[in-house]
């Protein structure tokens, strides 16, 4: 006989209509009045998810924590999603899904000595393809979710889910929500009638004779009335199936027992999105200060894990304080931008409070490593520091000073001797003209992995050499008859070994974008054109109104605006003006946008194959929606996202992209990286980027918010002025080739540069600690562990195996194993002094803990190894 599966649950919303003090007032009495119920019937039972809501429970009430602890060794109250909060998945990075785990199943194990095994994301929107490995590789069995299959939609709603690297989980979707059997009535008859009809429902698409029938709403009450009903409805002689109220692992366990038995689940291989397009760019500030503070963060985490190694004291207590605030901005309706505006306002200052506490835990750890470095020689020391796994080249602005009145020219000294150029930005003079103070720009070039380089600036010029960069003229505007490169007046220019780029200096717009080598031209009209489009949806859908029950992907292209449907940049008119020097060239324009206004600088560097883009935008009107347009000449290319530790090929639609995203022919292609602007899409050969939406809530009863006196409106973005950071990478053969992984880390964790004073250090002037070869294993983490030891995390990025894996570090190994994601041993590795040797499968992860001691630096540094 068929058996209904009554999972009563409540779900609770950390924060989207009302603040996260307001929501705990409103949830904690929902675990004390299961745990009543609970006690009042040894038949019910009772799911609570999140570390968010169930931490301050036991923290404001201690008295019920031995009540608590035994319903939870009776197997009558359980714990599901182990994450601080029901995270959203596709918007955050990898590590920050790994700090969820690590924060919340640390607690529950820690506290509550239990093991959190079932994943539980019954609201969150969207789930990419690496979740099935991130999910086995924390401990997961099982994975409960209601948004996202593919359309047509699978024939059962239990099916493995196998995700890139070939990891399989049971994925158990909610098609009807996860609130199909809450609100039962209280009598036989309508209470039969309701169980029936639910049944009748869940049959065709149960993959077993075990349905699941989740039983909770948004703070749901529970109803213990339910277990007396049940009891009456079982003993009907034509009930069609037997209820019973059981927690998530009891319906597993007859699960397994029916696919043990002969009936098998099917496999899927899906990227489970998108979910909610218009969230990719509701309240866009939400997503940049989320991606600023993940790299800040693992910054932090990697210079402290390097002072571990150094023999510096380590304080993680408060590396968790400053993720807190983080992980829980990452609540699915939070970073999605769907909140009222007290609770943006809420969500604004826990970000502040991340990037403060971080920015003082960055400058003590840099102190600390920077005593250790040997910064003399003539001039200004500055250091700068590499946080990422492969040597590298990229640039770096400092502010500098100069007491002395007659410095008139400036130059930097390497660790070898070699003069290099730099270029001042901007400059304040003593009276007889020397630098007072100055913002200068420099190459750092061959910067080591996880290591630092010492510059000195002198007050001296650097020898002359052919300049790489150019522009049309020194300060060449629309109004200038000056054409030194031959372009029409209207044009300018500006150009480096790599791409030469022409502008028209009227909107802005670059009209012109090409491969010096090939001579291949990318674009087929202008690009870097904004488009503001009338979008009357609320913050969750694009052009309408929220659909909350949407269980399957959305299918909807979002193809650039057709003439006349949008206003462009292209079609305003300003001043554009070019400038170069020994380093850098750009492209300045700022002009009104229709009722508001816009603002854009295009950079070039000497010897950097990326080029920067600076886009400001000032909005005045509601109900729009901006998107950045690069119409290519790539003909049928292939669309290819970043997702969290991987990369996908997906449709021709606005999908949600970690770092970058690619369009690629056989033999050229052209990335786009972005900074916290996660709404990526090319459709028609045209590479979109949405930048912004102007929104508000519209779903529910009152015009703009959720209640009276409560409103959406900032979400409008109405005179605000917002930047926007993103980079461009044309290039030949394939994203693998040009390392499009290595480009967006490197644009999202920029070289960190520091002055010193000059001193003596046991860390030469060119250092680095660590070293992997091949170049498409990625470094992802390397951070202090629980038990004081250094965890490293490293990734396979392009889709194929890396075999025999050299990971090399600047200490020697004393011990090494492997673990999971949240740390626990897999195993011990066998290691060769400095070097430990591995495999990894297409987009694998591994992870590994390891005890380093120092050994002599100046002997033993990963420098082009």
């Amino acid at each position: 006989m068929d058996r209904l599966f009554i999972i009563p649950h409540t779900h609770y919303d950390a924060v989207v209509f009302k603040t996260r003090a307001e929501y705990l007032e409103m949830g904690l009495p929902i675990i004390l009045h299961a745990l009543q119920a609970l006690q009042d019937d040894s038949r019910y039972r009772f799911v609570l998810d999140q570390v968010c809501y169930i931490r301050p429970f036991l923290e404001r009430y201690p008295e019920q924590e031995s009540l608590f602890r035994r319903l939870l060794a009776e197997g009558r109250l359980q714990i599901t999603c182990g994450m601080d909060t029901m995270a959203d998945v596709n918007i955050p990075s990898g590590e920050s899904f790994v700090r969820q785990v690590l924060y919340g199943k640390g607690y529950c194990q820690h506290k509550l000595g239990i093991d959190v095994s079932v994943g539980w994301a019954l609201d969150t929107f969207g789930h990419h393809p690496q979740m099935p490995q991130l999910l086995c590789k924390s401990g997961f069995t099982s994975y409960f979710f209601a948004r996202g299959v593919p359309w047509p939609p699978p024939e059962h709603a239990e099916f493995i889910w196998q995700g890139i690297d070939g990891s399989r989980i049971p994925a158990l979707w909610l098609p009807y929500s996860y609130g199909f059997l809450f609100g039962s009535p209280h009598n036989l008859e309508e209470f039969s009638s309701f169980m029936r009809g639910r049944y009748a429902k869940l049959k065709p698409i149960s993959a077993t004779e075990n349905l699941l029938g989740p039983s909770g709403v948004d703070l749901g009450e529970p109803e213990p009335h339910i277990c007396e009903l049940a009891e009456q409805f079982n003993a009907q002689a034509d009930a069609p199936c037997k209820l019973v109220i059981a927690t998530p692992d009891e319906f597993l366990q007859a699960l397994n027992a029916a696919t043990t038995s002969g009936e098998s689940l099917s496999t899927i291989s899906a990227d489970l999105n998108p979910v909610f397009q218009g969230c990719y760019s509701s309240r866009i500030e939400v997503k940049q200060a989320n991606r600023a503070c993940e790299a800040l963060l693992t910054s932090v985490e990697r210079f402290a894990a390097l002072a571990a190694v150094l023999g510096k004291p380590c304080d993680t207590e408060n590396v968790w304080r400053a993720w807190e605030p983080v992980l829980f901005n990452q609540f699915h309706d939070c970073i999605c931008g769907v909140q009222v505006d007290k609770v943006y306002d809420d969500t604004m200052r826990g970000y502040e409070y991340a990037r403060r506490l971080g920015a003082e835990l960055l400058e003590e750890r840099l102190n600390v490593l920077a005593a250790d470095i040997d910064t003399q020689g003539a001039g200004v020391p500055i250091i700068v520091w590499n946080t990422q796994g492969w040597q590298r080249d990229d640039v770096v602005e400092v502010e500098v000073s100069f007491a002395e009145t007659g410095v008139t020219e400036l130059c930097l000294q390497d660790p070898e001797g070699n003069l290099a150029p730099v270029q001042v930005l901007n400059a304040e003079r003593h009276q007889l003209g020397g630098y007072k103070t100055a913002t200068i720009l420099f190459i750092a070039r061959d910067v080591p992995a996880l290591g630092h380089v010492v510059y000195h600036l002198l007050p001296k010029a650097a020898p002359a050499q052919q300049p790489e960069v150019r522009a049309s003229s020194s300060e060449q505007s629309a109004f200038s008859a000056a054409d030194d490169l031959g372009m029409p007046r209207e044009h300018g220019c500006i150009e480096n070994a790599y791409y030469r780029l022409e502008f028209d200096v009227w909107s802005g717009a670059l009209v012109s974008l090409k491969h010096k080598d090939s001579g291949y031209e990318y674009l087929r009209e202008p690009g870097n054109v904004v488009a503001r489009e009338s979008d009357y949806g609320d913050f969750w859908q694009l052009k309408g109104a929220l659909k909350a029950g949407m269980a399957t992907a959305g299918a909807q292209r979002q193809p650039p605006p057709s003439p006349g449907k949008a206003v462009l940049t292209s079609q305003q008119v300003g001043d554009g003006s070019v400038r170069a020097g020994p380093l850098m060239a750009e492209f300045n324009i700022s002009h009104p946008f229709d009722s508001g206004w816009f603002k854009s600088r295009v950079r070039v560097y000497n010897g950097i194959k990326r080029i920067d883009l600076h886009t400001e935008i000032t909005n005045q009107e509601q109900f729009v929606r901006y998107r950045v347009l690069f119409p290519t000449t790539i003909e049928k290319g292939t669309i290819t996202h970043e997702i969290p530790f991987g990369a996908v090929e997906r449709p021709a639609q606005e999908l949600p992209a970690q770092n970058w995203i690619d369009y690629s022919s056989r033999r050229y292609g052209l990335t786009l990286i972005n900074r916290g602007i996660p709404g990526n899409n090319v459709d028609g050969d045209t590479l979109m980027l949405s930048i912004l939406r102007a929104s508000q809530l519209v779903a529910y009863a009152f015009s703009g918010g959720y209640e009276p006196g409560v409103g959406s409106t900032t979400g409008q973005e109405l005179g605000k002025t917002l930047p926007f950071d993103y980079a461009l990478i044309p290039h030949q053969a394939s994203w693998r080739e040009e390392a499009s992984y290595q480009q967006g880390l490197a644009f999202n964790n920029p070289l960190i540069a520091r002055k010193a004073t000059q001193h003596a250090g046991s860390l030469p002037p060119r250092w680095g600690f660590i070293s992997i070869k091949p170049g498409h294993v990625v470094l992802s983490a390397f951070k202090v562990g629980a038990d004081g030891l250094v965890v490293v995390r490293v990734y396979e990025a392009e889709g194929h195996s890396a075999i025999g894996v050299e990971l090399r570090f600047s200490a020697d190994i004393i011990y090494a194993e492997e673990t999971n994601l949240i740390e626990d041993s897999l195993g011990a590795l066998t290691s060769e002094g400095h070097l430990m040797h591995f495999n990894l499968g297409p987009f694998e992860i591994k992870t590994f803990r390891v005890k380093l001691v120092r050994s002599s630096t100046k002997r033993n540094s990963c420098m082009g190894i």
